[in-house]
């Protein structure tokens, strides 16, 4: 015997998933060492020759199941930090990949630059965001 009354439960209000603005941007070459873990080795070898982006947002990346990523044009970078809420260390491990004027723009993983995947006004949001692009650090030989 059940007690459910038939009527549908009652829909609470969706996470905002969003993602804050780019305030600013630079970059930096910068050598990898895998951050220690606690129960496990990294799968992730040293890197002495990458691009470090430093990113100030408009406030903090939302903490959800998906990771946060960097997209410099297609190109996405994984490696993230946060030095606090508003600003992040993005570790680009192939720095070969990246491209001279390529779009900077946040995103989720999984998700294609400029979409959002829990909210109808993507297009609004990336209008109001304003265009950053990649530019080689000094002495870096690649892009």
């Amino acid at each position: 015997m059940s007690n459910d009354p038939g009527q549908r439960e009652a829909r609470g209000r969706r996470p905002d998933h969003r993602l804050p603005r780019i305030l600013r941007v630079s970059t930096t070459r910068a050598a990898f060492d895998p951050p220690p873990r606690r129960n496990f080795d990294s799968a992730l070898a040293p890197v002495p020759d990458t691009v470090e982006f430093l990113i100030e947002t408009d406030g903090p990346i939302p903490v959800r199941a998906l990771s946060p990523v960097l997209y410099v044009g297609d190109t996405p970078v994984t490696e993230v930090s946060a030095d606090d809420d508003r600003h992040y260390r993005f570790v680009a491990l192939r720095p070969a990949s990246l491209r001279d004027g390529a779009p900077l723009v946040l995103g989720w993983s999984g998700q294609t630059p400029g979409t959002a995947l829990d909210s109808d006004d993507a297009a609004a949001e990336s209008d109001a965001q304003e265009t950053f692009r990649f530019e080689a650090p000094d002495g870096f030989g690649g892009g």
